[in-house]
């Protein structure tokens, strides 16, 4: 003979709300790390003028690599770190004009055979002996062309805004799930805004 249980609907309800609250607290513990972001701190940034009359970028931003992005370098897993600029013009009457929008990528790499530590900045090789060397250089874009002399008005004021962040999207697929998953891989400065003015 099948024997039913019946419950109360009372604790049928609270049996739910266990589940539920479990659930959540498994979720969370998976989010929070993700959204946990390690810091990159920007120092300045500013642009200068060209001998052609277009400008330039330069940028310091500061932040101390996670060891198991150091490790992943070592071992051979290329990290890429993303530097956005964007340029617009304020108007009164309507949302900002975009002017300028410019992205460029510092691929790091490490060869085991040279024992040397590679950056790759658009067509652009560099090497270096240590990492840290390696980080540096990527974290200080200096004489970064992102506007030509006939994308600006003189005398007017524009605002620009600039940003460095680990490109979880050019990570390998096993990578790209520890960047939703553990604290180090959500390495991002956010947005750093300054006036600019061009004469």
């Amino acid at each position: 003979m099948l024997i039913v249980h019946s419950y109360p609907k009372s604790t049928f309800a609270q049996h739910w709300q266990r589940i539920c609250a479990a659930l959540i607290l498994v979720c969370a513990a998976l989010i929070l790390p993700s959204t946990a972001q390690a810091a990159i701190t920007p120092q300045y940034a500013t642009l200068s003028r060209m001998s052609d009359g277009g400008y330039s970028v330069n940028a310091d931003f500061r932040f101390a690599m996670p060891q198991q992005l150091q490790d992943a370098i070592n071992h051979g897993t290329p990290i890429t770190f993303t530097v956005d600029f964007e340029l617009s013009r304020p108007r009164w009457y309507w949302a900002n004009e975009d002017v300028v929008s410019a992205r460029r990528d510092y691929r790091i790499s490490y060869n085991s055979l040279t024992q040397q530590y590679r950056v790759a900045a658009d067509s652009d090789q560099y090497r270096f002996n240590t990492l840290s060397e390696c980080i540096l250089f990527a974290s200080r874009p200096n004489q970064w062309r992102v506007l030509g002399s006939d994308q600006y008005t003189s005398g007017e004021q524009y605002d620009a805004a600039i940003r460095l962040s680990l490109n979880t999207s050019k990570l390998p697929r096993t990578y790209q799930l520890n960047s939703l998953t553990q604290q180090g891989w959500g390495l991002n400065s956010g947005w750093y805004r300054f006036n600019f003015t061009p004469r």
